[in-house]
């Protein structure tokens, strides 16, 4: 019995060992956040080390970004994810990883701009929605069913992620909008 109760003892003290190791590995906001968010953020995170030059940060970025399989949405727009990898190429290992990861849409809005597209989602499947821009204030994300009704609201558009399971297989409105006093470039992840 007493061999038992510290075994016991022990295997509870490594429970806290560890414990107390991952609450320090990684900031709690990144820990929380969906894979959404975290590749919002990812995408904007690379555009400002690439305008800034910081191959560092930028070669770093794009390693997260290729990880999560991410693809963009809208293939109409300027993709800068293999201009970021040209830049960085021998800082970065050869692109491997699943067909289809998260989508993401790239844009810019001017101040008091709005822009909106429709997203199939399917009934059941649980769905979210994230937004990151630089500058980082003023960007609205507003989601609505296909008959008008809300279904979530952020502002700003990165303090948190929009996250439903929808009832029905339909279209939902998704709209960003820019109240900020400039431009902000975005990033529109749906995952």
């Amino acid at each position: 019995m007493k061999g038992h109760r510290n075994g016991a003892l022990a295997a509870a003290g490594s429970v806290l060992l560890l414990a107390g190791c991952a609450a320090h590995s990684a900031p709690a906001s990144m820990v929380d956040a969906s894979r959404a968010s975290r590749l919002a953020g990812e995408l904007a995170a690379a555009e400002a080390a690439f305008d800034a030059g910081d191959d560092k940060a930028l070669a770093a970025a794009v390693m997260r970004i290729d990880r999560r399989s991410a693809r963009p949405l809208d293939t109409g727009r300027e993709d800068l994810l293999p201009f970021w990898r040209d830049r960085v190429r021998d800082a970065v290992p050869p692109l491997r990883g699943r067909a289809l990861g998260p989508g993401y849409v790239r844009g810019t809005l001017a101040p008091g701009a709005a822009t909106s597209m429709m997203q199939l989602f399917l009934s059941g499947q649980p769905a979210t929605i994230a937004a990151n821009s630089n500058p980082s204030k003023g960007l609205r994300l507003k989601i609505y069913e296909a008959d008008g009704k809300l279904v979530c609201d952020r502002r700003p558009a990165q303090s948190g992620d929009c996250r439903f399971t929808p009832v029905f297989t339909q279209r939902y409105r998704i709209e960003l909008s820019n109240g900020g006093a400039g431009s902000a470039r975005y990033y529109l992840v749906i995952d």
